[in-house]
């Protein structure tokens, strides 16, 4: 029955369609209903979060744009404040006019900023409700106008001072020069007054010198005092000048210019003692310097005067300190206000994000309830069950476990979902029939492969099988270059052993042969490639290798087995009535062969080809019976594993070049002697280690025995 007979039998044994019925309330909408709930639950949360944050952004936007201004300008100005302050000494102590203006111009610019700064503090605390607010910015504003008349005051004192100290200057240097001057022309006649005291000359032109009693006459004496008497006093004059241009105290000046009219008045007796042109030099000097210490354009008045006015600017400045400090504690008081209603403003911000957290915190509660309730009395119950019921039958369809009766509720809603479970189970029906139809034809067609795969794999290598029926089956398809070890064996004089038996003990005798040495070639990992008539031709390395050597290796191996299989094999072959046993001649040789499918679109043939084949089947003709001829490629791979005798060269049919072969012996162990091997006619005796020749010795007298009675009576 094919699968098109098998559907349309199916079709037939559905029944009539079920008309389908227009759901009066669809699944669609049912399911809007339950979002728009909790849509709407969602809304009122969204709405009590709105209103908090628009009450706390009006608060925030009080403090930002009415507190933190006024705060941070209030800082500001106290900083201006700090810095009017600071200036206020460097300006009173300006050298010159030039720092003096551009002190007050500094001071100036500060008073300016003061000034903007009380207004913007005005501006921004006008809509203050606190009454002391107001108070603290006319105080602030009162005490920087008293600042700003104390700097112009103090501004005028410092420029006066300036000018006092620059007449001072001029007077004092007027003053050091005429005492100099005085004091140059008072030295040369102190000198003269004194060597004419000593010598008697008055100068070198004299002749003789003035006696001494005349010299030390009491007028004489009186003169030379007064001479020394102008020197004195002219130092004492220039001295109470130098120490009245920079006597730090006021009070001491009329005590000092008393002192300096005295010496004065001595400066002038004494001057009478000079006569001559000296005598008036002298006095206009003497007068240019008392002059600057009395009356109006001496030091002492400017001096006076200079002191004055500095002790009246350090009280301006101190003034100007006072208000400062003044100033700026009516600008902490009016810090500490703004604090107090900032800190309120925060209090009213918590407050608000209190309340509005729990109004949100109650209404995301009562929405998680809502959306539950939602889901679990309409959603679960109405949608998502039904749902996982048709998955659940779904899966048990799948699990081919599915009851109709298990949507049996659902199919009778009156939406969408029943409309599915309806449809569904019609299709569940119509499958299920269909399927069991379909698993009998499997099964039937499996059956049919099955079977043939084994009939089939009995004429393929295991290797080869399992390449064509498994997923690396694909690249048995490929034609390969590779290196192999391939194995040719035939059976010496099969001809003659098998002419005239009977075909049942034949095929006895030659199944059993290729059986068991399949099954040795196959327990050794080769690939059997064929079979022709009682030869065998065995390849390593494809479809799966161990590498050139294990490969060759696993070779050797299987030949030796398979001769001393052969040996085993004759007993059995006696009782069965095969007298004569099998001897076969064996060739290994490794090489590159190209190996894949060869034949034609109808028949395929997995097999090797290449001139290492051709050599294995000449050496295993150039064999003698239970003999093993391996070629030197071969023997260069296993000499260290094996025992092998060198038998020369050999150059076979279709080879130009001769090769060097060696006669396999056995497998060398990892501590034994050379090995002896005899071959003769019929008999092959191989010995691998010579410690046990005596044990050979003996198994040949036993087999020599055994032989001996199984002989025909002559």
């Amino acid at each position: 029955m094919s699968l098109a007979d098998a559907t349309a039998a199916a079709g037939k044994g559905t029944g009539a369609a079920i008309p389908r019925r227009r759901p009066r309330l669809g699944l669609s909408t049912k399911l809007y209903a339950a979002i728009a709930g909790a849509v709407a639950l969602t809304l009122a949360a969204s709405l009590v979060a709105w209103i908090s944050f628009v009450e706390l952004g009006q608060v925030q936007r009080r403090i930002t744009h009415e507190h933190i201004p006024s705060i941070a300008d209030s800082l500001r100005l106290a900083r201006q404040t700090a810095l009017v302050v600071a200036t206020t000494p460097a300006l009173v102590a300006a050298g010159d006019a030039e720092q003096q203006r551009r002190l007050m111009t500094a001071l100036r610019s500060q008073q300016e900023v003061i000034a903007g700064l009380i207004d913007s503090l005005e501006r921004e605390v006008s809509l203050a409700a606190d009454p002391d607010i107001p108070q603290s910015i006319a105080a602030i504003r009162e005490a920087s106008r008293e600042l700003s008349a104390v700097l112009d005051r103090l501004d005028k004192s410092v420029a006066r001072q300036l000018t006092l100290r620059a007449e001072l200057r001029q007077r004092r240097t007027l003053a050091v020069e005429l005492h100099r001057r005085l004091i140059d022309k008072l030295i040369p006649l102190l000198d003269d007054a004194t060597a004419f005291l000593v010598t008697g000359y008055r100068s070198l032109d004299e002749v003789a010198p003035v006696p001494h009693e005349l010299r030390m006459s009491e007028a004489a004496l009186l003169d030379y005092t007064a001479t020394m008497q102008l020197g004195i006093e002219g130092n004492l004059i220039g001295g109470l000048l130098a120490e009245a241009a920079y006597i730090p105290d006021v009070s001491r000046l009329p005590l000092m210019r008393d002192r300096f009219e005295a010496a004065a008045d001595r400066f002038r007796a004494a001057l009478g003692a000079v006569r001559g042109s000296d005598g008036e030099v002298l006095r206009v000097l003497a007068e240019g310097l008392i002059n600057l210490g009395e009356g109006d354009h001496g030091l002492f008045a400017p001096r006076g005067a200079l002191l004055v006015e500095a002790h009246a600017a350090d009280g301006l400045a101190d003034q100007s300190r006072t208000i400062a400090v003044r100033l700026t504690g009516e600008v902490d008081r009016l810090v500490a206000g703004i604090d107090e209603r900032t800190v309120e403003a925060v209090a009213a911000s918590t407050r608000s994000i209190e309340v509005g957290s729990k109004l949100l915190l109650l209404l995301n509660g009562i929405s998680i309830l809502g959306a539950l309730l939602i889901g679990w009395l309409y959603v679960a119950r109405h949608i998502t069950a039904p749902v996982v019921r048709i998955t659940a039958a779904a899966a048990a369809f799948e699990d081919l476990t599915f009851d109709p009766e298990s949507l049996a509720r659902v199919r009778n809603r009156r939406d969408e979902l029943g409309e599915l479970a309806r449809t569904f189970t019609r299709m569940a029906d119509e499958v299920q029939t269909r399927t069991e139809t379909l698993d009998r034809l499997v099964a039937e067609r499996t059956s049919e492969l099955q079977t043939v795969a084994n009939r089939l794999a009995k004429y393929l290598s295991p290797q080869i099988y399992s390449s064509i029926f498994s997923k690396r089956g694909e690249p048995a398809a490929a034609l390969a270059r590779k290196n192999l070890t391939i194995f040719f064996s035939d059976i010496e004089g099969f001809t003659d052993i098998t002419d005239g038996m009977e075909p049942e003990r034949l095929a006895f005798l030659i199944n059993t042969y290729l059986s068991e040495m399949s099954d040795i070639a196959i327990a050794h990992g080769g690939t059997v490639d064929k079979f022709i008539g009682d030869a065998i031709l065995v390849f390593f390395g494809d479809p799966e290798t161990e590498g050139d050597r294990n490969d060759a290796l696993r070779c050797a191996r299987m030949a030796l087995r398979m001769r001393d299989r052969l040996l085993e094999l004759a007993g059995l072959w006696q009782q069965n009535g095969i007298s004569r046993p099998l001897h076969a001649r064996m060739g290994i040789v490794t090489g590159y062969c190209t190996v894949g499918n060869f034949g034609s679109d109808q028949r395929l043939d997995y097999t090797v080809i290449g001139s290492p084949v051709n050599l294995a089947a000449r050496l295993q003709t150039a064999a003698e019976a239970d003999t093993i001829l391996i070629a030197d490629s071969t023997w260069l791979l296993i000499q260290d594993a094996v025992y092998a005798t060198p038998l020369g060269q050999i150059t076979p049919k279709g080879f130009v070049r001769p090769v060097a072969y060696y006669r396999l012996n056995g497998l060398a162990g990892t501590d034994t002697g050379s090995a002896v091997t005899r071959v003769g006619k019929h008999v092959s005796v191989s010995i691998p280690d010579r410690r046990l020749m005596h044990e050979a010795i003996d198994e040949l007298r036993r087999i020599e025995e055994e032989l001996a009675r199984q002989l025909p009576a002559r």
